[in-house]
């Protein structure tokens, strides 16, 4: 088993014996769930991976490259035909970068008049490249998978992008939003895949997937007006980060995910300066974070709290995270599509008032929205609660038959 990382701002007993108790049940859960999965090369050893020279003559969302990849719930083969797609973005300096997109097609017809196609986008919610779809898709262990098999058991073709960009960004949106609409791009200009300009494409996501949704919504009439988006679908919502600075000072189980995700903000905004305001054991941990994924967040981050390594007094104090929080708050620009939003009214992190404030303000500027305040349970409860609900808005923007089991 690894070690764990030596936690010297754990000065209570009860947190470092439950800090243990986690990192020992998550490395036992890693060591057995790796029994069932597939051996694929690592995105570090895959020259698929590597960055192209030359992308900036070509344009956002171009296909670059493409080879046929078996998608898999541990070893069970999905019933799809999936190709990854590389495709040219942009990063957060503006500088031309390759990116990669999974496009599954079912085997079963589509029994509308066009097959739609969903642009799903997983809470990712880490720092390496081993949790990018790309990869845990062939992997086998991608857990949201099963919501990707509900929609292409109804017909419908699913797209799902490494939205963090080649530098791993977590949570830098504008940069999210760009990955995921090239991503759709991507697909639509994939000729195998069979698309064309009208077909009609959903969004759909959770959580961290939900942010992602949501951005390139928001996005999309300006950045990329061409895409028959007809809707989108998201739940469990982050809106605005600055309204609960507390999260990054709650030291609880999770806290290793808010923990990186101030990593992949100034991984996202150059202006973002963390390396110059972190103690000498701030610079270890974030050194060690580098390229884990979130389980490994939590596995190794429990009851964490940023300020007790800086040496500005909060997360909100280091220079240029004001700026980049505000520039991913949801709510500026409008969407130009029909959306479908969930939450549960006990959700601590994000608080249901910011998504209330959210819908309210896209219904004022006449956006056709839904939305569905889950009042039992909490943030997991509602990723399965809402899913029913998504499902039936995306079949009813699709065209398609709602009775699919």
């Amino acid at each position: 088993m690894a070690a764990p990382l030596a936690r010297t701002d754990l000065t209570s007993r009860r947190k470092r014996v439950v800090a243990k108790a986690i990192f020992r049940g998550m490395d036992l859960y890693e060591r057995l769930t790796s029994r069932l999965l597939v051996s694929v090369t690592g995105p570090a050893d895959d020259p698929f991976y590597s960055q192209p020279g030359d992308l900036d003559a070509l344009r956002p969302g171009e296909v670059l490259d493409a080879r046929p990849v078996e998608i898999r719930v541990f070893r069970r083969r999905i019933k799809a035909d999936a190709w990854q797609v590389k495709f040219r973005s942009t990063d957060s300096t503006g500088a031309a970068v390759s990116g990669v997109t999974t496009v599954m097609i079912p085997r079963r017809p589509f029994t509308g008049s066009v097959r739609p196609l969903l642009s799903y986008q997983c809470a990712i919610d880490s720092l390496g490249a081993t949790a990018d779809p790309s990869y845990t898709l062939r992997h086998g262990n991608l857990w949201e998978l099963p919501l990707m098999v509900r929609a292409l058991r109804r017909g419908w073709a699913v797209v799902t992008t490494d939205y963090n960009g080649p530098q791993h960004a977590f949570g830098a949106l504008p940069l999210v939003a760009r990955f995921v609409l090239d991503g759709v791009r991507a697909a639509i200009a994939f000729e195998p895949a069979g698309f064309d300009a009208a077909t009609p494409i959903g969004l759909w996501g959770y959580s961290g997937g939900a942010q992602a949704t949501l951005f390139a919504a928001e996005q999309q009439p300006a950045y990329a007006p061409e895409l028959n988006l007809v809707g989108a679908a998201a739940g469990g919502i982050g809106v605005d980060a600055i309204s609960s600075p507390h999260m990054f000072e709650d030291g609880n189980v999770l806290s290793g995910i808010p923990f990186g995700a101030v990593i992949g903000l100034s991984r996202g905004f150059p202006d973002v300066d963390l390396l110059g305001v972190l103690t000498p054991q701030g610079q270890t941990m974030v050194a060690a974070a580098a390229d884990m994924t979130v389980e490994q967040l939590v596995m190794n981050f429990a009851f964490i709290r940023w300020s007790d390594h800086l040496t500005v007094p909060s997360v909100l104090e280091i220079p240029g995270v004001r700026a980049a929080l505000a520039a991913i708050r949801l709510g500026r620009a409008t969407p130009a599509t029909a959306m479908h939003l969930y939450h549960a009214v006990h959700d601590k992190y994000p608080p249901i008032a910011d998504v209330d404030e959210l819908v309210e303000k896209y219904r004022r500027e006449g956006v056709d929205v839904t939305y569905r305040r889950f009042r039992f349970g909490g943030h997991v409860i509602a990723s399965f609660a809402g899913v029913p609900g998504a499902l039936r808005f995306l079949s009813e923007r699709f065209g398609s038959p709602v009775t699919g089991r």
